[in-house]
């Protein structure tokens, strides 16, 4: 059996969600719904009430945006988990190589992806399967937390570390080191398909706490960086190279960002202010 375990941004999630569940997922599942309505719970804590409610085998977390495309996908999850003992958790977006310097997934120059992504009404076809071959799951650093499943005997040792972070951030990458760490693979799937209604627009205090929550998390990790995970040929060359190359490239970004926060650029905006406007 599959727990599908979702925190939810109202108190329950939309019928048409359940509908989708019902009708693709293929096998006995069962639905933990965490009613976040209230902003009671960070997502660690969350996932964790909804792991103590959860009966199944394999454990899905995903998001309340997030649908289906793909029929019986959860008789094809159960069959991964079962032919591949050591796989401990799968996903449908990931990173390949994380640097020294602190990085989300996203923005690693290496990854492996099969979702669809739906932005104001706009669908984009987020594929990057040049890792695969002729596999259908593809070993990773760490997933996105769009949607992923975990092998639930797992949860013995790990747990969404509600006592480091904060918020809703880092906890897909978070568990994925913990599931690493507990000798198990992570992986991208490419025989299963899901759309993710995207609609993120963090305020600044909310990707503070993006930062801040990234910041926590490479100093959680740091003996494990830089990290190389599905990428056959790279040598240790390679990686000590492109590790330098990707951490000079974040140090300059980072101080545009920092001069792009400090009074001085606030104060320089606001004189040349009036002098773009008589520009005009």
């Amino acid at each position: 059996m599959i727990s599908i375990i979702i925190c939810s941004r109202n108190i329950d999630i939309s019928p048409e969600l359940k509908e989708n569940i019902a009708t693709t997922i293929g096998c006995e599942y069962e639905l933990i719904v965490i009613d976040n309505s209230t902003t009671k719970y960070s997502i660690f804590q969350a996932y964790n009430e909804g792991v103590l409610c959860a009966k199944g085998s394999v454990l899905c977390f995903m998001h309340d945006d997030v649908m289906f495309c793909t029929e019986d996908l959860g008789k094809i999850v159960e069959m991964h988990f079962e032919v591949d003992d050591h796989l401990g958790m799968m996903g449908f977006a990931g990173a390949h190589f994380m640097p020294s310097m602190p990085m989300y997934w996203h923005d690693s120059p290496f990854i492996s992806e099969n979702n669809l992504t739906t932005r104001k009404g706009q669908t984009e076809e987020c594929f990057s399967r040049e890792f695969f071959g002729d596999k259908t799951l593809v070993e990773v650093a760490a997933v996105d937390g769009l949607c992923f499943f975990v092998r639930a005997d797992l949860f013995k040792k790990i747990s969404f570390d509600e006592k480091t972070f904060t918020g809703f951030h880092m906890y897909d990458m978070d568990i994925s080191f913990q599931v690493r760490e507990a000798g198990f693979k992570v992986c991208v799937c490419k025989d299963v398909l899901v759309e993710h209604f995207y609609d993120f627009n963090p305020s600044p205090k909310g990707l503070e706490l993006f930062e801040n929550n990234m910041k926590k998390f490479y100093k959680k990790w740091s003996s494990c960086f830089p990290l190389v995970i599905g990428l056959e040929g790279v040598s240790d060359g390679m990686i000590v190279q492109l590790d330098s190359y990707v951490k000079r490239f974040l140090q300059q970004d980072e101080s545009l960002q920092n001069i792009r926060k400090s009074k001085a650029y606030r104060l320089g905006k606001t004189i040349l202010k009036p002098i773009k406007m008589l520009k005009r």
